[in-house]
């Protein structure tokens, strides 16, 4: 299993944001979604998860590297934000 790194972006969001500090490593181990992002050059794991009381997508944003993987960032995200990132091309569905 590859190491998996928190970025310093990624704990203050966890922090500000009173995400619960598995949700990164469980949404990048157990995805329902995986997508490229083709302007910003990451990878995108999404998965439904309770946050603030409600079922929500989470979105992670990470880099593979090496034998290691770096996640840079989370938060929620409508199913309208998928689909416009999809049908802009913006973000490409990985199988």
């Amino acid at each position: 299993m590859a190491e998996i790194i928190y970025t310093d972006h990624l704990k203050l969001r966890l922090n500000i944001r009173k995400i619960p500090e598995n949700y990164p490593r469980e949404i990048y181990e157990e995805p329902d979604q995986l997508f490229e992002d083709k302007l910003e050059g990451n990878s995108i794991a999404v998965r439904k998860m309770q946050y603030n009381n409600k079922n929500r997508n989470m979105m992670i944003a990470f880099e593979k590297s090496g034998a290691g993987v770096e996640i840079i960032t989370i938060h929620p995200i409508s199913d309208e934000k998928i689909l416009n990132r999809v049908m802009t091309g913006r973000w490409v569905k990985n199988e």
